[in-house]
């Protein structure tokens, strides 16, 4: 039986700019739904797990465009909020498929750690962390503190991805974002970064010391993101770069998130989650590299996303 993965931080709306000019240049934009807790959720369902979201959209247009969404997706929503207006990301697509961000931020930020129903999560189920907007002013950050205290007290799986985005935390809050993500990634069973943000918080300019840096801090399993080359896992001094497959990138948005979701998905399933041998991290790593894969061959991240049978045809 599926366990519940709990997915905590923003649901926005992203603008995409579609004609592979950037955001200077671009003049054609669709609206996406987008925010990195949400898409690992997507994510998850789509691979038909079950995911919850915890978080805060506006009382407004988009805001219900948005829980609907989720809601079409199996995605429970029934502790999301909907207040104030909701928060617009503006991402550009290079030539090259890469993104540039811009934010227009709304309510996301005032999520209550009393609009979560305690009762709902069990000692067997995971939380996520993966906000680009977690460690930002505002309640949300609270309650992202209090919801660590209560997974580690009651010995509940902690899955953390940083989410950095230059967009968001400029230079004046980056001391702070690179504190709070090592608080988090110290009380994580699981983290996944990308080789940037690896460098960032560890200051190491060397992959494999920045894992063991990672390590020594207490988290036992770390994936860093490569792109193209594939996923670089480490289980407890174990490591290798796992392959993914060759695809044509469109837009790379939500990639990690959708590769998040494909992880925890997966070990969702596993009674001891705690133990999972490197041979079976291997495995996992593999199908959610071609998850990742597969969400940047269209625009639009949740769109993007394959299904169950979508990705067992690539078995």
């Amino acid at each position: 039986m599926n366990k519940n993965i709990f997915c905590i931080g923003e649901l926005l709306i992203d603008m995409v700019c579609v004609d592979n000019k950037g955001l200077i240049n671009g003049e054609k934009f669709e609206k996406k739904a987008g925010g990195a807790p949400a898409n690992v959720a997507a994510s998850i369902t789509k691979l038909e797990g079950n995911a919850y979201f915890l978080g805060q959209v506006g009382n407004d247009f988009f805001g219900t465009y948005l829980i609907a969404l989720l809601k079409d997706l199996n995605i429970n929503t029934e502790m999301a909020v909907k207040k104030g207006s909701t928060t617009i990301a503006l991402v550009g697509i290079d030539e090259n498929g890469e993104r540039n961000f811009d934010f227009l931020r709304g309510s996301d930020g005032e999520y209550s750690f009393g609009n979560i129903d305690l009762s709902k999560i069990a000692s067997s189920d995971i939380i996520h962390f993966g906000s680009a907007t977690g460690f930002l002013e505002g309640e949300l950050k609270e309650t992202y503190y209090k919801l660590l205290e209560y997974a580690k007290s009651n010995n509940i799986y902690v899955s953390f991805d940083p989410n950095y985005r230059d967009a968001l935390i400029t230079s004046d809050k980056l001391d702070w974002f690179i504190d709070d993500s090592i608080k988090f990634i110290k009380q994580s069973d699981f983290t996944k970064l990308s080789d940037e943000e690896l460098f960032l918080l560890t200051k190491e300019k060397d992959i494999t010391a920045g894992v063991n840096k990672l390590h020594e801090l207490g988290v036992k399993v770390v994936t860093i993101t490569l792109g193209s080359k594939g996923t670089y896992l480490s289980v407890n001094g174990e490591n290798e770069i796992i392959s993914s497959m060759e695809i044509k990138q469109v837009d790379s948005t939500g990639a990690g998130d959708a590769f998040v979701g494909a992880v925890l998905k997966q070990v969702s399933d596993i009674e001891d989650k705690r133990n999972i041998s490197f041979e079976e991290w291997k495995n996992i790593i593999a199908v959610a590299n071609k998850v990742g894969a597969i969400t940047c061959t269209n625009y639009g991240a949740i769109a993007s996303m394959p299904t169950l049978s979508e990705i067992k045809e690539l078995y």
